[in-house]
């Protein structure tokens, strides 16, 4: 009798101290979601767990920085990171040491939007002129081409620290050290809220934004010009000095100028970040994006003429 209940106790404890191996579908992962791409990554998240909460996946969220998204997967402490630009080789070269089969996939292209209130009469600009707006060499509506019956001071709107305004520094502003005038707002959110609100202002935001607030704002078509030098995305000289929104079809023709890469990057582990990361690169996590006005970027494209 004595011996038997020895075993069952051994079996018991063994029992109690046997933990369920984390998978593709089951396990615990907090991610790190880019500020400028919240609302569609959100939906990736709730349509994962839709799929495979009852299979054991337990995911929640911080909304932070696009840097510190990188800083968290860099430093070990996010297992999966979206971001709106590629790791540097240095940042790469930092995971590797303890991760060598570092995954990274384009997962979507967005862009950056031009916002301007509805009662403003302009409805284009081109990248020339929002260099020169930026840097403050053009400081008023009526010095555009265009809008000679529009007068008054812009008031530019952007999110500080950014990625952003790290974009529009590097792709537009490039040579100077600084956007010369701005404003600044403390999310996407709030620098619609103030353009919809504020005659003379031009605002600048993330694509995914603009379906997620029912606002009254202006979407400005965007043109390259001659003097447009990045070759980011090139797209054909036919198209110089025409404007174009940013649609799916105009970002992946590169035919839209402020068009950026999402980047995926994963550990190469078989665990929940790899099975999140796989289900956002399916035809289902893809539908998300388009869903938000992006391009997907895993899925053939077939473009349908109207």
């Amino acid at each position: 009798m004595r011996s038997f209940a020895m075993l069952t106790l051994v079996i018991s404890f063994i029992g109690c101290s046997t933990e369920q191996k984390e998978t593709t579908t089951r396990g615990n992962l907090h991610v790190f979601i880019p500020t400028s791409l919240a609302p569609v990554i959100i939906d990736e998240v709730q349509s994962f767990l839709e799929l495979y909460s009852q299979n054991g996946a337990r995911i929640n969220y911080t909304v932070a920085s696009s840097k510190m998204v990188a800083a968290h997967f860099i430093e070990d402490s996010g297992r999966i990171a979206l971001l709106p630009r590629q790791l540097s080789i240095v940042e790469k070269d930092i995971v590797r040491k303890n991760y060598p089969d570092l995954s990274e996939l384009v997962v979507a292209y967005d862009g950056i939007v031009a916002v301007v209130n509805q009662n403003n009469t302009i409805e284009q600009l081109t990248t020339t002129q929002l260099q020169k707006i930026l840097t403050g060499a053009i400081t008023r509506w009526e010095q555009l081409e265009g809008v000679k019956s529009f007068k008054g001071m812009i008031k530019v709107y952007l999110e500080d620290s950014s990625d952003v305004y790290d974009y529009l520094m590097q792709r537009i502003v490039k040579q100077n050290s600084q956007i010369a005038i701005r404003e600044k707002s403390k999310s996407d959110l709030q620098t619609l809220e103030k353009v919809e609100k504020e005659k003379y202002t031009l605002g600048f935001v993330a694509l995914a934004w603009l379906d997620s607030v029912k606002s009254t704002v202006k979407v400005l078509n965007l043109g390259r010009t001659k003097e447009d030098t990045d070759t980011t995305f090139a797209s054909s000289a036919e198209t110089a000095g025409e404007y174009f929104s940013p649609h799916p079809a105009n970002i992946y023709l590169n035919h839209y100028p402020l068009k950026r890469a999402i980047h995926m990057y994963t550990r190469g582990k078989v665990d929940l970040a790899a099975g999140f990361g796989t289900y956002i690169a399916t035809a289902e996590g893809q539908k998300l994006f388009l869903k938000r006005g992006l391009l997907p970027a895993t899925q053939r494209i077939k473009l349908r003429s109207n």
